[in-house]
This record gives C-alpha cells, sequence and structure tokens, in this order.
C-alpha cells in the first residue's frame, strides 16, 4: 500500500529526475546511518493522557525515537547535489495499572527529495540543504483487557533542514555525521473499517517536530 501510495505521488516524479539530472557529473553517493531524535508529538501525547495514563504515568512532551535512513545522491553541479533520502523511525508507549495495559507503538516512513550545497576538500565534505516529501505514519494500538491490537495508518507531508560532514576513512568511503530538524504533518489515522483515533469530539491528527543526530558510512562511486 505504502509502495502505491509513493508511486501516484509527485515523489515519483523527483526518483526520476534525480537519475535523469545533471549527466555531465559523474560523482554518485551513498548513505546508511542511524541515529537518535529528540521529538515532540503533542497530538499523540495528549490522546495518550488525557484518555490512557493512569496513574501519573504521563507520557512526556519530548521523546526520543530511534532512526535509521539511507539516501542516495547525485551532483547536479560543481557545488549542488540533488539526492533521494529514506527515513524511518519508532517509538512506543505502555502503560501497565490496575485498569489493564495499554499499548502504542507509533512509526514514520519518511521519504525526502533533497537539494544540498557542498563545500569539498581533500579527504572531507560538508553538505547544508533541506527537502521535502511525503509522509507514512503507522499506529498500533492496544487497549487495556483486550488481546489483539489496532492498526491505523495515515499519509503526510514533511520538511527537513539538514547539515552534515564527511571525512575520508579511505579513497572512497567516508565517516559520516549529521544534525537535521523535522516538521511532519502525519494526517489523521485510520484502521481499516476509516475509522479514526477519536480525542476531543474529532479524529486525531498526527504531527511531529523534532531534532536528531545521526553517525553513518558513505561511499562515493
Amino acid at each position: 500500500m505504502i509502495l502505491k501510495k509513493i508511486n501516484n505521488s509527485p515523489f515519483y516524479i523527483f526518483i526520476i529526475l534525480l537519475f535523469f539530472t545533471g549527466t555531465g557529473y559523474s560523482q554518485w553517493e551513498a548513505r546508511v546511518s542511524m541515529g537518535i531524535n529528540v521529538s515532540s508529538t503533542p497530538d499523540l501525547r495528549d490522546y495518550i493522557n488525557e484518555n490512557f495514563a493512569y496513574g501519573g504515568s504521563q507520557m512526556p512532551d519530548f521523546n526520543s525515537m530511534i532512526e535509521f535512513a539511507g539516501e542516495v545522491g547525485h551532483k547536479i553541479g560543481q557545488n549542488l547535489q540533488l539526492a533521494v533520502e529514506g527515513v524511518y523511525t519508532f517509538n512506543s508507549y505502555t502503560n501497565v495499572t490496575l485498569n489493564g495495559k495499554y499499548e502504542m507503538s507509533y512509526k514514520f516512513i519518511s521519504p525526502s527529495v533533497m537539494l544540498y550545497q557542498m563545500i569539498e576538500g581533500n579527504g572531507y565534505n560538508f553538505k547544508f540543504g533541506g527537502g521535502i516529501g511525503p509522509r507514512f505514519v503507522m499506529i498500533n494500538e492496544i487497549k487495556p483487557f483486550v488481546n489483539t491490537g489496532t492498526d491505523y495508518s495515515s499519509t503526510g507531508f514533511g520538511i527537513v533542514a539538514k547539515a552534515s560532514g564527511s571525512t575520508a576513512l579511505s579513497k572512497s568511503v567516508f565517516a559520516y555525521i549529521s544534525a537535521d530538524a523535522r516538521y511532519d504533518a502525519g494526517g489523521k489515522p485510520t484502521n481499516k473499517d476509516g475509522a479514526g483515533l477519536r480525542h476531543r469530539g474529532s479524529d486525531l491528527s498526527v504531527t511531529s517536530l523534532s531534532v536528531g543526530v545521526k553517525l553513518g558510512i558513505s561511499v562515493n562511486f
């Protein structure tokens, strides 16, 4: 379902442009990384705290989310790079009291088309830029005294600003570090029957604001 949504979106056009733009510059870059984000999801926080945070186990304003990411980029100018990034982040909340056990896990799949300004030197490079793309939210909720969870999903959009640096480990392999800030508007998740997460008389809309640090490896070819 997610791949179908990507193929039917303008994001698919940007992926095609990545492979057919800037043929005069031969350098490609591939990167894998992992990191941690400090994230605020106020809609989910209020939904959980007002309905399921029994016994004072409140979901905090800011939470840590684990991130795994990959990126492929191609130079389209002497100091410009166009790239496609894919990011997977996740977190969960659990509260066990005499009222039962409540669990929610939530995930963001965040592909983005990125444009970077590059500063390159002998054995290092710095990149500064940003991007935009669709956002796919997946939530699984298990309410007290219910044996199975309910899956919810939605599609939205997001923007990202990023700064990164790489230093050479060999001729084409680089150690990678980056910091970024993201805003994601994930839409209103619904289950297979089209029902949303009801909160304050309406369906819950998921948004996220986060900053993070990532470490990884990049390869030029």
